[in-house]
């Protein structure tokens, strides 16, 4: 719905290349660097095992912090946090959107300033059920929810 609402009025062929193409294209060229520099390193045994080593969801900082090290130990930490900045921002845009759509949804389509509220209460709401399960069960909690949210949502596309 987000990207119907920022590409309305847009020709076919900008839509094509603004939301299918240049989006995977930038996830290629990000994934083909990280992870291709990663397994050269361990291949090659320049990382002698430190990116190997390391939890699978550490690797990118493992490796964004030994690529940086000769540099200075102050510049791989700020690549490390600019890294999670930018997935922080891209956690809360996500779940502003789906705020958002959940209320479009359920007011039928009213957009009216009366919705405002109403979204900030979804994604409040999302927010601590979110956080309730991680304080709960860690991880495992929100994979678990995660599973039977898909379950039902696989049901319901299946009577469909």
């Amino acid at each position: 719905m987000c990207l119907a609402r920022i590409l309305c009025g847009r020709a076919i062929h900008e839509f094509v290349l603004g939301a299918m193409i240049v989006p995977s294209l930038m996830c290629f060229v990000c994934f083909a660097w990280a992870g291709g520099t990663a397994v050269d390193l361990e291949l090659n045994g320049d990382a002698n095992g430190v990116i190997l080593d390391v939890a699978n969801g550490d690797k990118s900082c493992a490796m964004t912090t030994f690529m940086l090290e000769p540099i200075r130990q102050f510049l791989s930490w700020g690549m490390v946090i600019m890294s999670v900045v930018l997935l922080m921002t891209f956690l809360v845009i996500s779940v502003g959107s789906a705020a958002l759509i959940v209320n479009t949804v359920n007011a039928a389509g009213d957009e009216g300033p009366k919705a405002r509220p109403l979204i900030l209460f979804r994604g409040g709401a999302l927010a601590l059920v979110v956080g309730g399960l991680l304080i709960s069960g860690g991880i495992s909690a929100v994979q678990t929810a995660k599973a039977i949210g898909a379950l039902l949502f696989s049901l319901v596309m299946v009577l469909m």
